[in-house]
């Protein structure tokens, strides 16, 4: 049985981590040991006791890379004790090299670095830097997309596509009731969000357009469904800017998310930069019409109602979100056959990564 090392930021509710269970959920896990190593693991992460009730071993780094010596050292220490034949690790730039070499010096025949951005502003001078060292520590360099492939490597890599199980985020209108009544929502319709809230996927610009909707008397409802380390900051600017009864703030909700699209009418997504967005690709397959930043790669548009919009901070994008969201509102489409067509079916991409990991690409 070959053993596999899965290479982690956290176990909570992201993007990443969404994508690596993804992947697990349809492989053929029998074939092999998959470890976890969480680089912050200072809290228990969401995932964590359902990957433990699965047999899967979860390791916490002590150390954070921002004490470079003694992380440097845990990470030695730790492929010292821990033998693997993969160790895969998936990441926003080029730093975390230092653990395939890690890995490689201590026998792990392959070592697979897995890029989840086209963009990441942490350590831009120093991603820049480090992207050929993963040419000479990484044997399999893979992206989400063409751009973040492009934005990681400086040699050749292979796109893993993020993909999902299409089935399971078809249209609901039966949910979708089912939440409007929860919420009380009778005429107004429901602008969606789902993301961390972090800077990055900037959520202060969708309570900007909030405010010019309220303006215009717009009988509307936004919900952000995450959590992240802006809430605070969000939550003040709400009820400072009068939206406490226009928007709501939902906490993760696991396998439940797929209701939650079933209820929103149009999908707001103003995040500054992307890779292949896995929270697109399950608005796309239950039909939502979407409305993004044109900072984020193209390849994330998939379905006929996809608009690309800019995210400039000032009132006139702020009013270009407004009308788009007036006028793409309940224009919900079949989109799960057009997700699928375009490659992003899980069933299909997990055995790519089954063979990989069986050495066999």
């Amino acid at each position: 049985m070959r053993k596999i090392l899965e290479v982690l930021s956290t176990l909570e509710q992201g993007g990443t981590e969404s994508v690596v269970l993804n992947y697990l959920n349809n492989m053929d896990t029998s074939l092999f040991q998959i470890d976890f190593l969480v680089i912050y693991g200072d809290k228990k992460g969401y995932y964590e006791d359902n990957l433990k009730k699965c047999g899967h071993k979860i390791f916490k780094l002590k150390n954070t890379p921002r004490k470079v010596f003694a992380y440097r050292k845990e990470v030695k220490k730790f492929f010292s004790l821990n033998e693997y034949d993969v160790v895969h690790i998936h990441a926003m730039n080029s730093l975390r090299y230092n653990i395939a070499k890690a890995a490689k010096k201590s026998g792990v025949k392959t070592t697979i670095y897995h890029s989840h951005t086209s963009h990441c502003d942490s350590h831009p001078f120093l991603h820049k830097i480090f992207k050929a060292r993963l040419e000479k520590w990484c044997d399999v360099k893979i992206s989400c997309g063409y751009l973040a492939g492009k934005y990681m490597y400086s040699g050749k890599f292979m796109v893993l596509n993020n993909a999902i199980n299409v089935n399971r985020f078809v249209f609901d209108p039966q949910k979708r009731e089912k939440l409007r009544e929860e919420y009380g929502i009778v005429e107004s319709y429901v602008v969606g969000n789902v993301g961390r809230l972090v800077n990055v996927k900037n959520q202060i610009f969708l309570l900007n357009v909030a405010k010019i909707l309220k303006e215009r008397n717009e009988k509307f409802i936004l919900i952000i469904v995450g959590d992240g380390d802006n809430y605070g900051k969000l939550l003040e600017f709400t009820e400072k800017s009068g939206l406490s009864e226009n928007v709501k703030f939902i906490k993760p909700v696991g396998e439940k998310i797929a209701e939650y699209y079933s209820l929103f009418d149009v999908f707001a997504f103003p995040s500054l930069y992307e890779g292949l967005s896995v929270a697109l690709l399950e608005t796309q397959a239950n039909g939502v019409p979407i409305l993004a930043s044109d900072r984020i790669p193209k390849e994330n548009a998939i379905s006929k109602k996809f608009v690309f919009l800019p995210i400039d901070e000032n009132e006139e994008t702020y009013r270009k979100w407004a009308d788009a969201i007036a006028e793409w509102k309940q224009k919900r489409v079949d989109g799960a056959n057009a997700v699928a067509a375009a490659g992003y079916e899980i069933t299909r991409e997990a055995k790519k990564l089954e063979k990989l990991y069986n050495g066999c690409l």
